[in-house]
């Protein structure tokens, strides 16, 4: 969408500051009245009305003040229609703008240098700077991430990752807007962006909730990032394997974070898992650095009990149709990529993602690998969740429907970088077919 500017003078003069703003004021002549806004927004209104509809796109179909209407009801609004088209939010930080077709989001953009994939790539520790300056050197920005691929300076499945953060953070900042303007525009999305996720906006929406409450928990300990980490004791066997990563990586002289970087971990889970050691006395946070001190061996508690079961319930019959759903749309990614001639790459990619662990924080998939018909054996899963149970929360079925989800993403995702973009548009809304069947029992 083009901008049409004009300047406002000390004495209230409006002057176009291009020549097609002039041409553009002529076509709504008339009188006009200037209603109360916020100082980022100005709304002129035709008065008396002359009605008609504007044809033509893009248009913006509302507009309005971030700091006198909440976002997220406009946002959960727009999942639940099905929307398509952009929403931007500008505030004295920056524009932010996302993407949604049929309403979820394909994709996210930002102004602020530390919101590009290249920044979120060296924050989260997946490449450095410099590799980061070197590959820029020959390589648009729009390309980056491709372009790391294909220098093998990261994994395909960590793209996806650093994709996904960078969807997360932006959407997440959109969220916390007090203040500035936001803008929703009916715009057709001819064109395929270089890296298109397929994010849904519900889960987005309620992690950034969760995000919201915990770290506003969280910054009663961590007012901030910038605090050193020291080791108060080490590891007793209770932790979660993130937990033990993170204080194998403490010695007093890194920050929150430096220790997710380390640890490839967004700002967010660095402060989450640094806020649980501090709560179990592993560690504790100081202003400065200090030279590390010696570790004081503390004795493993004896083997605990075994887990109680879950106090969910589900039919078998329940969990078997889940893992036939996804596995049937699995297939269905995996049969449109070979037809495209790209399966060899594309499934050692979807495995080596498995293998990594990284697509999803739900253990139950932990472990298994896709066969060549691009499913996972149902036998095994189904077995691995009965035995997990325990550790998949109070609703463990909701779990599995999560982790499988993660993993579909992913695997759009990659058949996204290798399909057209009839081919994907086609696929994306046979998977949504799919995954409607899930709650039409």
């Amino acid at each position: 969408m083009t901008d049409t500017r004009f300047i406002v003078d000390g004495r209230g003069n409006l002057t176009p500051q291009e020549g097609h703003a002039a041409a553009a004021m002529q076509q709504r002549q008339g009188l006009w009245a200037l209603a109360e806004t916020s100082p980022d927004l100005m709304v002129l209104v035709r008065t008396p009305p002359r009605g008609g509809v504007l044809d033509k796109k893009p248009k913006v179909v509302m507009a309005g003040d971030c700091g006198s209407f909440p976002l997220s009801d406009l946002i959960a609004f727009l999942g639940q229609s099905r929307w398509s088209g952009l929403l931007k939010v500008n505030t004295p930080a920056g524009e932010r703008t996302l993407t949604l077709k049929d309403g979820e989001v394909r994709a996210a953009h930002s102004d602020s240098p530390a919101d590009r994939i290249g920044e979120v790539m060296v924050r989260m520790g997946y490449v450095s700077k410099l590799q980061l300056e070197q590959v820029l050197q020959d390589t648009p920005p729009s390309r980056i991430g491709k372009a790391m691929v294909e220098k093998g300076l990261l994994q395909a499945h960590d793209l996806f990752k650093c994709l996904t953060e960078q969807v997360s953070e932006i959407f997440h900042t959109m969220m916390l807007a007090r203040e500035g303007t936001f803008v929703l525009v009916d715009q057709e999305l001819d064109d395929k962006p270089a890296h298109t996720v397929n994010v849904s906006m519900q889960s987005l929406l309620m992690d950034s909730i969760r995000k919201i409450d915990e770290m506003a928990h969280f910054r009663k300990r961590i007012p901030h990032g910038r605090l050193y980490v020291q080791k108060k004791k080490p590891s007793d066997g209770t932790l979660e394997p993130e937990e033990d990563l993170v204080l194998g990586l403490i010695d007093g002289r890194h920050t929150v974070l430096d220790l997710g970087q380390a640890a490839k971990l967004s700002e967010f889970d660095a402060t989450r898992v640094v806020y649980r050691l501090l709560e179990g006395g592993f560690a504790t946070v100081l202003k400065e650095s200090i030279a590390p001190v010696p570790e004081v061996p503390v004795p493993r508690p004896s083997p605990s009990a075994p887990a109680s079961a879950a106090t969910g319930f589900q039919k078998p019959d329940e969990v078997r149709r889940v893992i036939g759903v996804f596995n049937t749309i699995f297939r269905e990614v995996r049969n449109e990529v070979a037809r495209r001639g790209r399966l060899e790459t594309f499934l050692s990619q979807a495995n080596a993602a498995m293998q990594a662990n990284t697509l999803t924080q739900v253990p139950v998939l932990f472990g298994l690998t896709f066969v060549e018909d691009g499913t996972l054996s149902g036998d095994k899963l189904a077995t691995q969740y009965e035995s997990m149970k325990a550790q998949l929360g109070t609703e463990p079925l909701a779990s599995l429907r999560m982790a499988l989800s993660d993993v579909m993403f992913f695997l759009l995702f990659q058949a996204g970088e290798l399909l057209e973009q009839r081919a994907d548009e086609d696929l994306a809304r046979r998977v949504k077919e799919l995954l409607a069947t899930l709650d039409n029992r």
